[in-house]
């Protein structure tokens, strides 16, 4: 539930970050009352710790999973390989669905491919495209908000290593060292690349792995209402001090503490408070079980071929904006679960999923 609901907030917060950075709405006469342009304008920089939580949330589900699979002798091969289709099928099912759509419309794919320069080069980024991977490739992405499933594919992958670290050299050198070497070799990887957000990832398994938020509950549960009240006040004051800090700081030298330490403060505040909300937690978990597809097609309709359509609804209005992005995006979704189910879509997964038990059935 709270992954659910923690996934509802982090895809409010990637459509404001999407729709009102600046550069992206400048064609278009958007009104912002009661705020100024520059306040929805640093809220939207602000929110690319949506990409956080995400991670967060992928790095405590995955140590669970994997916990869980060592312990019922599923070796490390066969847990990576459903992971990865698990995490690819919703992906995979959007993308059939992209390329036959956007070919109708305009031949998008055709051109990003490259099957202009050979049909071989076409065909070869199709797959990479297919398997998650562009991003690291440096290939262009058919759309531009994907380049995070090669995040989503690197951290399955790497999150067996990283579990060996953690019994080897504990978990905070291990956080020590994912920290250090990209800083130290590669600089600043930018806001699209998986090395980025893998300390958060990190963080997320730590978390996971000490059960962090049962004793943040039982370290609270038996405190006075008076100590519970300083405790809302200071929550919420870290979160002020944190969103003012934050388009103070320099990314390219306080990346580490932008996107791996506020991002904890907000999800720390969330299960708190927002969570506990009677409706607003039904809402979020609604919300979340849409994430996924949500995230896959909202692009196509904010910038390729809606965007005048999405920044003009409601005369303009900025909220009206995301309202309508959000909810076009969430028909889309749930026109995509119905076809799935429509066509049998999750026994083709299952069938992929038991090839991978009869590939590692000898493997313990």
């Amino acid at each position: 539930r709270d992954s659910q609901m923690l996934k509802g907030i982090a895809i409010l917060m990637m459509l404001w970050h999407h729709c009102f950075l600046a550069g992206r709405f400048e064609a278009y006469p958007v009104n912002f009352w009661p705020f100024q342009e520059s306040q929805v304008v640093n809220m939207a920089e602000f929110l690319k710790i949506c990409v956080s939580l995400f991670a967060f949330i992928s790095g405590y589900g995955l140590y669970l999973t994997r916990r869980k699979a060592k312990e019922n002798g599923i070796c490390t091969g066969r847990w990576v390989y459903e992971k990865l289709v698990r995490t690819l099928s919703n992906y995979w099912f959007v993308l059939a669905l992209a390329w036959i759509v956007s070919t109708f419309l305009d031949n998008r794919p055709y051109q990003v491919y490259g099957f202009e320069q050979s049909v071989f080069l076409g065909i070869w980024n199709m797959l990479i495209e297919f398997l998650g991977l562009t991003n690291l490739t440096g290939g262009e992405l058919l759309n531009s908000t994907w380049w995070y499933m090669s995040a989503a594919v690197t951290f399955i992958v790497l999150l067996p290593l990283i579990c060996e670290g953690f019994e080897l050299i504990g978990c905070f050198c291990t956080l020590g060292v994912i920290l250090v070497l990209p800083r130290t070799f590669m600089g600043f990887q930018g806001g699209v690349h998986f090395f980025s957000f893998l300390p958060i990832f990190c963080i997320g398994m730590m978390c996971a792995r000490y059960d962090f938020f049962t004793r943040w509950d039982c370290l609270w549960g038996g405190s006075s209402c008076g100590v519970r009240a300083l405790k809302l006040v200071l929550m919420m004051s870290c979160l002020v001090a944190i969103y003012k800090t934050s388009y103070h700081l320099e990314e390219t030298l306080w990346w580490d503490v932008k996107w791996n330490l506020f991002p904890v403060f907000v999800i720390l505040f969330a299960k708190d408070y927002l969570f506990k909300i009677p409706g607003i937690n039904q809402i979020l978990i609604f919300i979340g079980k849409h994430a996924t597809n949500i995230f896959l097609v909202h692009t196509f309709v904010r910038y390729y071929y809606c965007e005048e359509f999405t920044y003009g609804v409601g005369g303009g209005h900025f909220a009206l904006i995301i309202v309508a992005l959000f909810l076009i995006s969430l028909v889309f979704s749930i026109t995509i679960k119905f076809l799935k189910k429509a066509i049998c879509y999750e026994m083709l997964i299952q069938k992929l999923l038991r090839m991978g038990n009869g590939l590692y059935s000898s493997c313990r």
